[in-house]
């Protein structure tokens, strides 16, 4: 694998110098009578999420490499390990499964002294923090950020002179959301919008 990367790269960038090593050691080793590389790609052939100490060879590998920005190439797609690498130090994370494309916009932009994340890492990422729902439309997906304030006051039962103060509002804007808000749920009236509000998932109360 580390010779097709090679051969991909040198055969794309031919102008940059492209060296590779057996081992990290070997690598570091060569550094003491060389100039430093701008960037290293360093292929991991273990999940580092699995093994702690292959986290802890990479920390000191990154650290013992300053000033090279250092890409961390792994078969694993473990978004844990991409945390991992990221913790560790590195500017990028790839995994095998990827396309050139890939790394060589991590390569660009780890020159720059920038991170870059995969967008299957960020979409992966994204659904761990996602708040969890019991499976239920969520209510701020469904209506503006107003609309959503005066939804969660509907669903309390409070009456219009009373959402107005509360959310500080003229009355009269409030009955324009309330009839808004009835025509996306199809409620013939403030009861039955108010039931079918029930149905929705609301952050704002699940985290209460």
């Amino acid at each position: 694998m580390r010779q097709c990367v090679v051969r991909s790269l040198e055969a794309i960038c031919p102008s940059s110098v492209i060296e590779q090593y057996a081992s990290s050691e070997e690598w570091l080793a060569s550094t003491k009578s060389a100039e430093p590389a701008h960037v290293v790609i360093y292929n991991i052939s273990e999940s580092i999420a699995s093994a702690s100490s292959t986290k802890e060879h990479l920390r000191g590998f990154i650290a013992a490499a300053e000033p090279s920005k250092v890409i961390v190439l792994s078969r694993s797609d473990d978004v844990s390990c991409v945390l991992d690498a990221i913790e560790c130090g590195a500017v990028s994370y790839i995994s095998l499964g990827s396309n050139l494309d890939e790394l060589l916009e991590a390569l660009r932009i780890a020159a720059s002294g920038s991170i870059f994340v995969q967008r299957k890492s960020l979409l992966a990422l994204r659904s761990l923090v996602k708040p969890q729902t019991d499976g239920r439309p969520r209510l701020d997906n469904f209506f503006t950020e107003r609309q959503l304030a005066v939804a969660r006051a509907l669903r309390r039962g409070l009456a219009n002179k009373t959402i107005a103060y509360e959310l500080n509002l003229c009355e009269s804007t409030v009955k324009v959301h309330i009839r808004n808000i009835m025509r996306k749920l199809k409620a013939t009236n403030r009861t039955q919008a108010a039931f079918k509000l029930n149905a929705f998932s609301d952050t704002e109360n699940d985290s209460e």
